[in-house]
């Protein structure tokens, strides 16, 4: 799977991307993001460098950053190009709803134990690589990888157990405060979740709550604030950010008739 993924990469890197994406195209101001995003990221992503994505809502974040880059970078804003590296359950069509360009995404399910030589040639050919590495990596791999990120401009999305491994992480992002919607009395379907996204770098934590994703897919913000209702029956109040149902009255049932000799 390994050497199949290396020779695909060398054939992205030569005729879809181009000559000119190869290392030789100056370093743009930042990677763009979702425009929900640019609250904590207001100058988008940082090219060369890596990310963190920890914690509950990573696998989120990660569709969400794959979109911004996939949608908005390259030249003229046509969209850049992203890889996905060891996700094998990454979700196309959720990133597909967030506004990711799936023409634009190389899926590279199970690189094996040569991970490190996929994400080398790949930093060559890609704007973003969300990478979730087999094995902890060693300190030649951390800094080789870095340093060719640092050179083609290639930003590092990490995730999964061994992302915490990456020393030079200084940008991470989780999810917090998260509250799903659609679920009534116990039953029902999730069809939307609000949650504040936390970007944490070398200053104070930036914060800002979004529709993560929305009912129809996409993340946005959350323009009115949560109500507060009373819970029928009750004094209880909604959690923050759940759903608020009105109590409806029905008329009481009528009594069953009983046979006779019941």
């Amino acid at each position: 799977m390994a050497e199949a993924a290396l020779r695909a990469m060398d054939a992205v890197g030569m005729d879809a991307v181009g000559m000119d994406a190869v290392g030789t195209a100056p370093l743009r101001e930042g990677l763009p993001v979702l425009p929900a995003l640019r609250g904590v990221l207001p100058g988008g992503l940082r090219p060369g460098s890596p990310v963190g994505l920890a914690g509950r809502g990573a696998a989120s974040l990660g569709l969400a950053l794959v979109a911004g880059v996939s949608r908005h970078s390259g030249p003229d804003g046509a969209g850049g190009w992203c890889a996905v590296v060891g996700v094998p359950g990454f979700g196309v069509a959720a990133a597909a709803a967030m506004g990711a360009v799936p023409d634009r995404l190389l899926l590279v399910d199970d690189p094996g134990d040569r991970w490190p030589d996929v994400v080398a040639a790949l930093t060559e050919a890609v704007d973003l690589i969300l990478l979730d590495p087999a094995d902890r990596p060693g300190g030649p791999a951390v800094r080789r990888l870095s340093a060719l990120a640092r050179r083609h401009g290639c930003v590092l999305a990490l995730t999964g157990p061994h992302a915490h491994a990456w020393p030079a992480v200084r940008l991470s992002l989780r999810l917090e405060a998260v509250t799903w919607h659609g679920l009534a009395d116990g039953h029902g379907r999730l069809t939307a979740r609000q949650a504040d996204v936390v970007a944490q770098d070398h200053g104070p934590a930036r914060r800002t709550r979004l529709w993560f994703p929305a009912a129809d897919g996409t993340v946005a913000p959350v323009a009115v604030p949560p109500l507060e209702a009373v819970v029928p029956g009750g004094d209880a109040r909604v959690s923050a950010g759940a759903p608020a149902h009105r109590p409806v009255l029905l008329p009481p049932a009528p009594r069953p008739l009983l046979s006779e000799g019941a």
